[in-house]
């Protein structure tokens, strides 16, 4: 499986893990690409990554709900996942990366803008890029979802098998579930699913609002039988508890064929009709003469059986309404919990709008910052440089100070000698002087007569 203009693959297991390899990475030139679809929680996703950095000089990996586009309205997936991109020599040095998202329609792909820089990916010595192919690995864990992805399962149901009289129907598994064409055949069915684990329900119709399944005609014939039948057995003299005596004319097969259509039509009512009309009564005994009277064995087996499970059949119905009303107590319950749910999921997703902003924000003066870093880091280059440059011409101008300085030292000696000669001379003038103002004093020049 093949991302767009690569060599990708993806594999699956059982824990949601996937690998995805892509080959002749050097050579791509797609800005995005996007894995194959991948299952985890009966979810669709794929992985998208941006091979050059979207926007960064840094690879860009995401995780991206796969049928977004074709899920219902209201759709969400909670899920914590972990992104990594393999490292093919050296597994300490594998970079990974763990979050957790709410995807849902307005945010239905979540990653890391800056996963690794794309300098270590294109270094041959870093060992991420092995004979041009990349390896990215995930692991996604679905911890709920609202509307789940249209995935098909082999689905396995349960069906109840012929049974002998009076013993319990048995479960059969892994066959096709048949379909249901009497009310009778349903009821059995119904106490099976009841002694099973509750399957996980998306939508319920209430059963109180579905009506009874017999006809208006049944219905009216019905309530003539059970008034006829009421009349009749409020004239039957008492017996023992497993034991009704009848008029001689229950054998009669006209008697008998208008017993069995009351029955008949007691069958086609539903338990909740049976209950509240107080029907139980009238179907034990019909089927007690039916038995007493019928000369087929088939016939007699069937009716014996259906006297045996009479009682269970009444005392189910209470039960059937007891779990009806606490499941209906559960979905109001979790229909509360479920707009809690809502509001407090809306919140959250303001929250992770206004951090998501505050995020994008940081990585930008990130993006700046590390610019600005760049830019700082050339100039520093360039004042090394200079300052090497400085630093050899300040070394050659302290070589030729210290020259200077041992020449000035060599010339002290003789300013010295100098200025012991200059005081000399000095002194032999002023001595001088002192000898040439004595002379002319000497001479007496006032003396002569000079005109």
């Amino acid at each position: 499986m093949e991302g767009a203009g690569a060599g990708g693959q993806i594999k699956t297991s059982a824990k949601s893990k996937f690998t995805w390899e892509i080959s002749n990475f050097s050579r791509v030139t797609e800005k995005k690409l996007s894995s194959d679809t991948f299952i985890a929680g009966d979810c669709k996703w794929r992985l998208l990554l941006f091979p050059k950095g979207n926007s960064v000089d840094h690879l860009s990996i995401y995780l991206e709900v796969a049928d977004s586009t074709e899920l219902p309205h209201g759709w969400s997936r909670d899920a914590e996942f972990s992104l990594a991109v393999i490292n093919q020599s050296n597994n300490n040095a594998t970079v990974r990366k763990e979050t957790r998202k709410v995807f849902n329609g307005k945010v239905n792909d979540w990653g890391f803008t800056s996963f690794i820089p794309l300098r270590k990916i294109k270094d041959p010595a870093e060992r991420y890029l092995v004979k041009d192919t990349l390896i990215v690995e995930g692991d996604v864990l679905v911890l709920s979802a609202v509307h789940y992805s249209k995935v098909e399962y082999k689905k396995e149901v349960r069906k109840l098998k012929p049974k002998a009289p009076n013993q319990t129907p048995l479960i059969d598994e892994k066959v096709v579930e048949p379909t249901v064409t009497s009310e009778t055949t349903a009821i059995a069915s119904a106490e099976q699913v009841l002694a099973l684990p509750p399957p996980v329900i998306q939508e319920i119709n209430d059963p109180a609002s579905e009506p009874a399944k017999s006809s208006a005609d049944v219905q009216t014939i019905c309530k003539g039988l059970i008034t006829e039948l009421s009349s009749r057995n409020r004239t039957l003299k008492s017996v023992s508890s497993k034991e009704i005596s009848v008029p001689s004319q229950a054998s009669s097969p006209a008697i008998q064929q208008q017993q069995k259509e009351a029955l008949q039509g007691f069958l086609n009512m539903s338990l909740e009709a049976l209950q509240q009309a107080n029907c139980f009564v009238n179907i034990e005994g019909i089927l007690h003469t039916l038995v007493q009277h019928t000369s087929n064995l088939q016939e007699k087996t069937i009716l014996e059986d259906m006297l045996s499970r009479l009682t269970g059949f009444k005392e189910s119905i209470p039960h059937a309404k007891a779990v009806v009303e606490t499941a209906q107590a559960r979905r109001a319950s979790l229909a509360g919990k479920t707009a809690d749910l809502d509001s407090k999921l809306e919140e959250r997703q303001k929250e992770l709008s206004s951090l998501e902003s505050e995020f994008s924000t940081l990585s930008e003066e990130e993006a700046k910052l590390e610019a600005e870093i760049q830019r700082l880091m050339t100039q520093k280059e360039e004042l090394l440089i200079q300052k090497k440059s400085v630093s050899f011409k300040l070394e050659r101008a302290n070589q030729e100070t210290c020259k200077d300085i041992e020449e000035w030292r060599s010339l002290e000696g003789e300013i010295k000698k100098a200025n012991g000669e200059w005081l000399g001379g000095k002194e032999k003038l002023a001595s001088a002087n002192v000898h040439w103002k004595l002379f002319r004093e000497d001479l007496g020049l006032g003396k002569l007569h000079i005109s």
